[in-house]
């Protein structure tokens, strides 16, 4: 009988270490992953930045070399177009639904 209890303590402590191996293997392993995550995240919100401060350059270098008064003399110059006359303008009424 006691020989049969100490092998029972045995067994349970034996279990409840490899329960706290696998519990402490688990926590190093989420651990990881939460750091590759906040890694990858950090990477992502530079990214993000870069590419909005690009995108604001490229908007106000495009305002800035499109000008209504550029494309008319383009238009005029280069393409040897006219502005419409009022006879050459027509307006088009669509059925409302």
């Amino acid at each position: 009988m006691k020989r049969m209890k100490e092998l029972n303590e045995s067994l349970f402590k034996a279990i409840c270490l490899c329960f706290s191996a696998c519990m402490l293997v688990f926590a190093l392993l989420t651990r990881i992953d939460t750091a590759a995550q906040r890694e990858q995240q950090t990477r992502l919100r530079r990214e993000i930045e870069t590419l909005s401060a690009e995108n604001e350059s490229l908007r106000s270098r495009v305002e800035a070399e499109l000008s209504l008064e550029e494309i008319e003399r383009y238009a005029r110059e280069e393409l040897g177009m006219q502005p419409c006359g009022p006879g050459q303008i027509v307006y088009l009424e669509t059925p409302r639904e």
